[in-house]
């Protein structure tokens, strides 16, 4: 039954065994992601705002419906030895919760941790995915790339559409959310074998793998917050400019 389209191979496959890191399939897939993104996001400007909400939650329902049927069959497939790693505790499976708040009541807390951790996550995710072990038409690994590409579409559509906009000044709300989140996460890693936010260990293929050469572990934390201010930076510069041309 869960042969073929279905297969659950993240135990039984390496790494690459699927398809390759920025090979053909992966820069096709991260084109036709980018497509869609774009798509949704000239549909979201184009609706009123009934309308613009009703797609932002049927958006965050899709993603939370799509992790929920995924969680089902890994259930089923891995009785009674469920894979601990596939709990929705990574930073993109803990966006689906913030994305539902978002959509329900939105607010400045929740958009900046979408912007400034989802996107960037979710960015990283689908440039170094970690789930090459499938071949590009199963389940698992289609289900990853396109809910990575909606943790994307949603803050990006309400950015491009007028209705949220990330201010620098207010990035002490997700660097506070991770204070809070990562330290439980990373005892939680060390006690069940698991790494989730990577902060354990490096996802292979990624920048992450370079600082742990370079600084050692747990010594690469210290570099991965710095990429992260970095990156932070570089997505709210152009507001910044944009910000600072208006006040002049």
């Amino acid at each position: 039954m869960y042969d073929g389209f279905f297969a659950f191979l993240e135990n039984t496959r390496a790494p690459g065994s699927g398809f390759k890191l920025f090979g053909p399939e992966h820069l096709i897939f991260l084109a036709l992601i980018a497509v869609g993104i774009a798509v949704m996001c000239i549909c979201y400007k184009r609706l009123d705002s009934v309308r613009r909400l009703s797609m932002m939650r049927i958006t965050a329902v899709t993603i939370l419906l799509m992790e929920a049927v995924k969680q089902v069959l890994v259930i089923f497939q891995t009785m009674p030895n469920y894979p601990l790693g596939v709990l929705p505790f990574h930073l993109c499976g803990l966006s689906i919760f913030v994305e539902q708040i978002h959509a329900i009541k939105p607010n400045k807390t929740t958009g900046e941790i979408l912007y400034s951790l989802g996107i960037p996550g979710a960015v990283a995710a689908l440039l170094f995915c970690n789930w090459t072990m499938y071949p590009i038409f199963n389940f698992h690994g289609l289900q990853s790339f396109i809910i990575h590409g909606l943790h994307i579409a949603f803050p990006a559509m309400l950015i491009y559409g007028g209705d949220f906009r990330p201010r620098f000044s207010q990035i002490w709300r997700p660097a506070l959310f991770l204070l809070i989140i990562v330290p439980p996460i990373y005892f939680l890693n060390k006690a069940i074998d698991t790494n989730f936010f990577f902060v354990n260990a490096g996802s292979e293929g990624s920048p992450l793998e370079i600082l742990i050469n370079l600084m050692g572990n747990p010594g690469f934390l210290v570099g991965f917050a710095g990429l992260l201010l970095v990156v932070w930076i570089i997505i709210y510069l152009p507001f910044i400019i944009i910000d600072s041309r208006k006040r002049r």
